[in-house]
């Protein structure tokens, strides 16, 4: 299970991202994430949509830039972003000489509380698969199969690649994702989101 004060460090862009609420703060409705990344570092994940969830970001320092609806704009210190469902986007990204940190609120639109744990731990799963060198440059899997599995997790929950048709994604989620679960890949692996969490202390001040 995902609680409050877990971590997910991107091997790739060396992003850390620190989960400051999770369905047991905002019952089952969504998240609170701290991201913070260093300079010049790439987006985290590739272009996306959700069919229900709003994600709003709050940029609290550094320069960014993110993508929306298939237009890619600024943000700075104090700008609030809202990316609504339905529409492609990709999370701000660090564009800037010095760190950039923001707040990111996911609203699921009901209550979805098994979606914050399958959710990040994917990520938290694909971070480890990349230490292990099992992804690609970009941090997509290299077994298709392991691919599959976290597919089918993540269309369950809505959310979808923005560079395919959602009728493609199903397909493949529902076939090669159900091959994939019956061979025994996991979308969360346990040894990749078993990790000590911060203190008490340490996520109240990170919440501020």
């Amino acid at each position: 299970m995902i609680r409050s004060g877990f971590v997910i460090q991107n091997p790739i862009t060396l992003s850390r991202t620190t989960v400051l609420e999770t369905g047991s703060e905002t019952s089952g409705r969504g998240w609170l994430l701290e991201h913070r990344s260093p300079p010049h570092a790439g987006p985290d994940v590739q272009e996306h949509f959700h069919m229900k969830w709003t994600e709003t970001f709050e940029i609290i320092a550094g320069e960014a830039s993110y993508r929306l609806n298939h237009e890619t704009k600024s943000a700075s210190a104090g700008t609030s972003i809202v990316m609504p469902p339905r529409q492609p986007h990709i999370h701000p990204w660090n564009t800037g000489d010095t760190e950039l940190v923001y707040r990111q609120r996911n609203d699921f639109g009901g209550v979805d509380a098994q979606a914050v744990d399958d959710v990040l731990g994917i990520f938290a799963t694909r971070a480890g698969l990349v230490r292990e060198g099992l992804c690609d440059e970009k941090g997509r899997p290299k077994h298709p199969l392991q691919l599959a599995v976290m597919l089918k997790t993540l269309v369950k929950h809505g959310g979808y690649d923005a560079s395919m048709s959602v009728a493609k994604q199903n397909f493949l989620a529902a076939t090669l994702g159900t091959i994939g679960s019956l061979l025994g890949y996991k979308a969360v692996h346990e040894r990749y989101v078993a990790q000590p969490l911060m203190t008490v202390e340490q996520v109240a001040s990170w919440r501020g």
